[in-house]
């Protein structure tokens, strides 16, 4: 995936529009950058339509990897118990620990397939958060370069940048914690049922309780 690439053209626009904004102020009534200034804000502008092109790119490869995890396994160890025996679920609905089928009976393969089931739809969620994030950082540089040819403050393209990340990234954010309790569930179902899956239910109530809650007040800052 292309994330670094777009990390990289996304910190040559910042640089780019730092050193315009330290440039002396232009005469009111002719805004448009001359000198260093004029040359940095062309940068700008070259860099978000790359930028825009990479986007094109890894939302292409978003979608192929959505469609890969549908028919792969899922990995059971990350965070907490990435040291226990490598675990998996299948896309039919078995838990594999160390490569080998758990026996299960009807009723717990439907358990472990609702809980994959859930647990790829968080997944889906997250991967279209860090697309859409991205995007935003790429509307955020040209609603920067605008405010910068408008003559805005920073304080005032700060502002709006915020306001614009927050319109469309506080909704995905939330749908997806809307998400958590009915994976939190599933997952408590089937490690009630199947005790070889027990140690890899890492998830608890504190968090779901937490999601979208980044300052203990439901208010995101952004």
């Amino acid at each position: 995936m292309r994330k670094n690439a777009l990390l990289v053209r996304s910190a040559s626009i910042a640089a780019a529009l730092l050193l315009a904004g330290c440039q002396p102020p232009q005469d009111k009534q002719d805004n448009a950058p001359t000198g260093i200034a004029a040359e940095a804000m062309g940068e700008v502008a070259k860099g978000l339509g790359e930028a825009s092109q990479e986007m094109e790119k890894a939302r292409e490869e978003i979608a192929t990897a959505r469609e890969r995890l549908a028919r792969e396994n899922l990995s059971l160890n990350r965070n907490e118990n990435e040291s226990l025996p490598k675990a998996e679920i299948t896309p039919t609905g078995d838990l594999l620990i160390e490569g080998k089928a758990v026996a299960t009976t009807p009723e717990q393969k439907a358990l472990v397939l609702a809980y994959r089931g859930e647990l790829l739809g968080v997944v889906g969620d997250g991967m279209a958060i860090g697309m859409e994030g991205a995007r935003v950082g790429i509307d955020a540089a040209a609603s920067a370069l605008k405010g910068v040819l408008a003559g805005q403050s920073g304080d005032e393209i700060g502002q709006q940048v915020g306001e614009q990340a927050k319109a469309k990234i506080k909704p995905m954010v939330a749908q997806l914690c809307t998400r958590l309790p009915g994976l939190l569930n599933a997952q408590q179902a089937l490690a009630a049922a199947l005790p070889e899956f027990k140690p890899y239910a890492g998830m608890d109530q504190s968090d779901v309780d937490d999601c979208g809650d980044a300052n203990g007040d439901g208010n995101w800052s952004f």
